[in-house]
């Protein structure tokens, strides 16, 4: 079959277009030829396939989403005439996940035969009985008589499509429409023209308009975020269960909330100690944590009832209890299970994840001395199973609230992790990831996560991120990813490095000797990359224990200053010191730095550099040429750089699902962010007290964007805000913003009369402590909360008036 694509898109100078043809084993580019000011094209010869995907480039840049051509087998030659869609134009983002499979979901329709020509539109935000019809000034388009518009139906593609006997060689008109009572509602604009015939006289013709122009107020939904652990429930056992998630959605539904957003729910378990509870640090990407087990509904458990009046009654979420009466549980349960087809099923289907994951597990509790725990695979492929499918009941069942549910997508995965272990390929373990110093932590962050080997992740497609994506899409409607600043360059530290200000940037450009030099530097290895220190930094470091301590750690340089001896020059080598306060003054000299060095001859400006003891003790006119220098570093140098690399990255992470992208933009945000996720559609996270410019304000939120008062890292307004908590929240609410979503404890603020918690205590983590006991629990039970008329009745009122949901 020959097949000719035409793209209408007027080009800049030095444009160039292709289209990607969408296979198995993922693209292949090839490049269009410019045809006229208006349009471009490319014949390609098929082998006859049932059906084509394909997406347009523009450069690199790609469209949001796949189109498909269904071919027949009469078609010897087939014309298709494209319009270049913007992947950050609004309405690809009605396309997503939320709106086409849950809030204006439509049944697809069969195809209708094939005629010479072929009308394809995309109309979102349309309910379900309403219809699209095609409506044109020749007789085989109705001739303008709206009695006699064509109708569109629905395709499993996600756009309308209708069919036509035209002749070739007329000039036609027509637009798009709906009905609204006994009005004919036409779409905004001139009419659509085309000249059949104009690019082939033989074979169909398919002509996709892109959207419908129709005059459609932008959508807007409101919705809570709270993790599973901190949902409490009757029923569950000391923690929030997946099974809880349906309580949720039922309360979410009644208040006019139409989404639940989780943190992660990936197993996080290396030891079964609290410290298992960071929900960041997953043991694997596609394994859902035993934690979040309904018992009940796997079987008949002993004591139940008695660890459950007992959990139940903590104030805070006992991790180390739970997960012990858990396992214990599922050790019983599992020598009564008996796998049927379904099981199979679904374990040959989640091979690829299942048996590297089982294999790890198996090894650490074998490791950890367990005595009890079977040892075979099978036994973690039953806990897997089972919550696998308590999670996807519970998803569907908030689909049929009309509730959808987004789910977090961590930025690392564990040091000692399957991913780690089974393609240590894929990671750089010499460095780990964190974040710059901020407003969430003055020290910036270590994370601990070995970073990504992005040349080998591309060098395979990146399949690993394409894999754990379309399972996360089992579950989720939407996710948001955690750290988005990551994917255009990552804060990385030295493996034996604590605080994230002895980070830098990668990918980045660091500073020769020579470009130092050229800036007037009067650069010394020794002086600007070694720790300064005097005997009056000693002194105003250790006071009176200075003497003892330049005896154990320290040896003079010869002019006056000391150096760290060889087996103490990095923070892990001092950790043992017994005395904090001695351990704390090192851990503080070793920063005292001006550059890090981590390659040879590849200098980047220490963080804040300018609030060291070794700045102070600089000229004057190098301290001002040094801070030049640090804010290019830091502000100016990387833009074009991380651009490339976000627009590698992301589209990857949009494209691989249907689910709806939002990215957590907050900490140092480069400049190119902003331009970058407004290019691609992505979602801003829009935080009122972390504007991102001078005059940011709730009301100027784009409206591709999350906005809420407080997120998991931070206090929630209790704690934080003064006056009427109302005001504060209605304030979000009207936000031009496409969601608002408030935490569970912000919600809740707005009845004094339900039980609470103090103010601080409902903080969720403070990124500056690690580690951190994630155990933060809703203060009262969901079935509570159901009953809580006066809050339901009030946040629903509020989002009615703020026209969402």
């Amino acid at each position: 079959m020959t097949l000719h694509l035409y793209v209408r898109f007027s080009s800049a100078w030095g444009q160039e277009l292709y289209v990607a043809v969408c296979h198995d084993q993922g693209e292949t580019k090839l490049l269009m030829e410019y045809y006229n000011a208006s349009w471009w094209r490319l014949t390609v010869h098929l082998d006859d396939p049932a059906v084509f995907r394909y997406r347009y480039y523009l450069g690199t840049l790609s469209e949001r989403n796949t189109r498909a051509i269904y071919c027949f087998p009469s078609d010897k030659e087939l014309t298709v005439r494209d319009i270049w869609i913007w992947p950050g134009m609004v309405e690809n983002a009605w396309l997503t996940a939320p709106f086409s499979e849950v809030f204006f979901k439509r049944e697809a329709a069969a195809l209708p035969a094939p005629a010479l020509y072929t009308f394809r539109v995309h109309a979102p935000l349309l309910k379900a009985t309403e219809t699209v019809y095609i409506i044109g000034n020749i007789p085989e388009l109705g001739a303008w008589n709206v009695k006699q518009a064509i109708p569109l139906t629905y395709t499993a593609e996600g756009d309308l499509i209708t069919v036509a006997d035209i002749p070739r060689g007329l000039l036609i008109e027509y637009k798009y429409g709906k009905k609204e009572g006994d009005q004919f509602i036409y779409e905004e604009g001139e009419n659509r023209v085309m000249f059949t015939g104009e690019f082939s006289i033989h074979g169909r013709t398919i002509i996709h308009d892109g959207f419908a122009r129709f005059n459609i107020t932008p959508w807007k939904g409101a919705g809570v975020a709270v993790p599973v652990f901190s949902l409490r429930s009757e029923k569950g056992l000391g923690i929030g269960e997946f099974a809880d998630l349906k309580l949720l959605a039922d309360w979410a539904a009644a208040t006019g909330q139409r989404i639940l957003q989780l943190l992660p729910v990936n197993d996080t378990t290396v030891n079964y100690s609290w410290t298992d509870s960071y929900p960041y640090a997953a043991i694997s990407a596609f394994a859902l944590h035993p934690v979040y087990i309904h018992l009940p509904a796997v079987g008949k458990v002993k004591d139940y009832k008695k660890h459950q009046a007992k959990l139940n009654e903590l104030p805070s979420l006992d991790y180390e209890q739970v997960i012990r009466i858990k396992m214990e549980a599922l050790n019983e349960l599992f020598t009564a299970f008996k796998p049927d087809s379904d099981y199979h099923t679904w374990v040959a289907a989640n091979q690829h994840w299942l048996e590297p994951y089982a294999r790890f597990s198996c090894e650490r509790d074998k490791d950890l001395q367990l005595t009890g725990r079977p040892t075979e695979a099978a036994f973690y492929f039953f806990i897997q199973y089972q919550l696998h499918n308590q999670l996807l009941d519970a998803v569907s069942y908030a689909h049929s609230k009309g509730v959808v549910i987004k789910g977090d997508l961590p930025i690392g995965v564990f040091l000692q992790s399957v991913e780690v272990k089974e393609a240590p390929e894929l990671f750089d373990t010499n460095v780990q990831a964190g974040a710059p110093p901020d407003d969430f932590s003055m020290k910036g962050q270590n994370w601990g996560f070995p970073v990504y080997n992005w040349a080998q992740m591309a060098a395979t497609g990146y399949r690993w991120w394409k894999e754990r994506l379309a399972h996360m899409a089992l579950y989720f409607s939407a996710f948001r990813i955690d750290h988005i600043l990551g994917f255009f360059r990552i804060w990385q530290i030295p493996r034996d490095t604590f605080d994230g200000l002895l980070g830098y940037f990668d990918p980045a450009i660091p500073f020769t000797i020579d470009e130092l030099q050229a800036a007037g530097i009067p650069f010394d290895r020794s002086r600007y990359c070694q720790p300064y220190i005097t005997d009056a930094i000693l002194y105003d470091t250790f006071s009176d224990a200075t003497p003892a301590v330049k005896g154990i750690y320290f040896e003079r340089n010869g002019d006056g200053t000391f150096r760290l001896q060889a087996s103490y020059t990095t923070q892990q080598s001092v950790a043992d010191e017994p005395d904090p306060f001695i351990r704390q003054g090192l851990l503080h000299l070793i920063t005292n730095v001006l550059f890090l060095e981590p390659v040879d001859g590849e200098f980047h400006p220490r963080f804040h550099m300018h609030l060291t003891s070794s700045f102070e003790a600089l000229e004057p006119a190098v301290q001002h040429k040094l801070r030049v220098l640090s804010d290019q570093y830091y502000f100016h140098r990387h833009d074009a750089l991380w651009e490339q690399e976000a627009l590698k990255k992301l589209p990857v992470l949009q494209q691989a699902t249907d689910m709806l992208v939002c990215g957590e933009d907050l900490g140092m945000v480069p400049h190119c962010v902003p331009g970058v996720m407004q290019l691609l559609g992505i979602l801003s996270l829009e935080v009122q007290r972390m504007p991102k410019g001078e005059n940011s304000t709730l009301a100027s939120a784009p409206y591709l964007s999350v906005v809420t008062p407080s997120t998991h890292d931070m206090s929630t307004i209790r704690e934080w805000a003064e006056g009427d908590y109302g005001s504060l929240i209605e304030e979000h609410l009207q936000s031009p913003a496409m969601w608002c979503i408030l935490q569970l404890q912000d919600w809740l603020a707005l009845d004094e009369s339900l039980p609470h918690t103090g103010p601080a205590e409902e903080r969720i983590n403070v990124p500056a402590v690690t580690p951190w006991y994630w155990r933060y629990r809703m203060p009262l039970s969901l079935e509570t909360l159901l009953k809580a008329e006066g809050l339901t009745t009030t946040i629903r009122g509020m989002i009615s008036m703020a026209g969402r949901g």
